[in-house]
């Protein structure tokens, strides 16, 4: 069987999608836009010859469907239902699977009716729909999917890479990380401004693992609360480097303001860091307030201080958050399983085997 993948060749999501099924003997080509690491299967680049999202896509339609043409495939998979799903629906090509990445349809859906026009459209013509969120399903519902055609898939966790260890430091300062990239939506402003009083009451230190477009303003700010000796900024780690600054770190801190499952909360649940996470649908998804973590109420670095220096005192809360969490990564978060149920319900689709 030919996939045809269409997505942001740079997105590590993407790729191991990729991968999966490629490891599974299919033959799979990614189309994309977007300059893309070295990868185990074929990548064809697409010029976007205008420079607006939405012109820039279909100014590319008739050179996909031309490369299309060549690869004949025979399932189109794209990743993000806006922009690269509408270009999959145009495609004319079918089945027509959807992977919805979490801010297509959390953010993207309400901002603007071209996006809702785009992701009416190519949801009309899905046969599978997969999400990684249960906070993801009433907005596609909202744009025309059916029940029966939504499948949640989560983006999980390789179990061989992350994983606990019983090498965690006990002594010298409380290490805290955070592993999301630094863009406004993941709010490190919330973590920067809550480390004083962390700081003071406690002997920590700070993990930024992550890169972006904040890095610049986000170091000024730490330099003006004086506290530049107490956090590093690790940049984009390998999956090797960061499960092993998430086992060699106590708490995981994660502010983000949107977002569907995170993988950086699973790796962290699956490497033994105790999470403290905002209070957004996709984390109470996995975490229960109390039990196998923290849910943050409000925007407040007081709130953040306190769940924090709380959690660091408590040793069997964090013990028994720890165990319950690889029972949940076991359950439910492991990636090779997510991807089987994605392949099954790919192999049942009409016109397929």
């Amino acid at each position: 069987m030919r996939i045809a993948l269409l997505g942001d060749g740079s997105l590590p999501h993407v790729r191991r999608w990729g991968e999966y099924f490629r490891g599974r003997g299919y033959r799979v080509e990614l189309f994309t836009f977007e300059e893309t690491p070295e990868t185990g299967f074929p990548v064809t680049w697409l010029h976007r010859h205008l420079p607006t999202n939405l012109l820039g896509y279909l100014s590319s339609l008739p050179r996909l469907k031309s490369e299309l043409r060549r690869f004949e495939p025979d399932i189109i998979n794209a990743l993000y239902i806006s922009g690269y799903g509408l270009l999959g629906a145009l495609s004319g090509y079918q089945p027509l699977v959807l992977s919805a990445l979490g801010s297509d349809l959390l953010i993207d859906y309400r901002k603007h009716f071209i996006h809702r026009a785009q992701i009416h459209y190519a949801i009309g013509r899905a046969g599978l729909i997969t999400v990684d969120s249960e906070s993801l399903i009433p907005p596609a519902l909202e744009a025309g999917a059916r029940r029966e055609d939504i499948i949640k898939v989560y983006f999980g966790i390789d179990r061989d890479t992350f994983h606990p260890s019983d090498q965690r430091p006990e002594n010298g300062p409380l290490r805290i990380i955070s592993t999301r990239n630094l863009y406004p939506v993941y709010n490190l402003d919330l973590l920067i401004e809550a480390a004083p009083r962390i700081a003071g009451s406690i002997d920590a230190e700070f993990v930024i693992c992550g890169e972006g477009p904040e890095r610049e303003r986000l170091e000024q700010r730490i330099a003006e609360l004086q506290l530049a000796g107490r956090f590093s900024f690790e940049g984009r780690l390998s999956p090797e480097e960061l499960s092993g600054r998430l086992r060699s770190s106590h708490i995981y801190v994660s502010t983000s303001t949107s977002d569907s499952t995170s993988v950086s909360l699973l790796e962290a649940m699956a490497c033994g860091a105790y999470p403290v996470v905002t209070g957004i649908e996709a984390n109470r998804e996995w975490i229960e307030n109390g039990v196998n973590g923290t849910i943050l109420k409000e925007n407040d670095p007081e709130e953040l201080a306190g769940a924090v220096i709380s959690a660091a005192v408590d040793r069997e809360l964090i013990s028994a958050a720890t165990a319950r969490n690889l029972e949940i990564i076991e359950e439910r978060a492991l990636w090779e399983k997510n991807m089987e149920k994605a392949e099954l319900r790919m192999l049942k689709l009409p016109g397929i085997g």
